[in-house]
């Protein structure tokens, strides 16, 4: 789904900003798992790697066409049912990375971030809106990272 659901979606919105002669943009969600590659989550850090990598490849492509592809990848982001699943889901792999106590794992996790805090939805929404916006009329093939600082 990470992959071909954003490759379906990119493709459609391509081709409807195409047929309508129109310029426009497209911002792909990724996430820091596929920059920095997350620990306990291969197949999740590489699904939203190959984001990253089709938004780049794509950004060339539909530039002649005055189409801007970026992609947004979020790292820690709550409260809610995500930050409490990703927090649970880590605690119970026992990994080295993590404790295995939800609240010593949302510590650890808070304390790689620079900021310390999580972002907020709203924070996410507002990168994605100022990359569909004429103020960033010259910016493709971006992924920004919208991640407190954290690597």
């Amino acid at each position: 789904m990470n992959v071909v659901g954003v490759f379906h979606v990119l493709q459609s919105s391509a081709q409807l900003l195409r047929v309508a002669g129109s310029a426009g943009a497209i911002v792909n969600t990724a996430s820091m798992a596929g920059v920095s590659g997350a620990p306990n989550m291969p197949a999740y850090s590489a699904s939203k790697a190959a984001v990253i990598g089709m938004t780049k490849s794509a950004a060339k492509d539909l530039a002649p066409f005055g189409i801007r592809v970026n992609a947004i990848s979020p790292a820690f982001i709550g409260p809610g049912d995500m930050w409490d699943n990703q927090v649970a889901q880590q605690a119970a792999v026992k990994s080295q990375y993590f404790a295995d106590t939800d609240t010593e794992v949302a510590a650890q996790m808070i304390g790689s971030v620079p900021l310390r805090r999580y972002g907020s939805l709203e924070e996410v929404a507002s990168a994605a809106r100022f990359l569909l916006s004429d103020d960033a009329s010259y910016i493709t093939g971006v992924n920004l990272e919208i991640s407190g600082g954290a690597a």
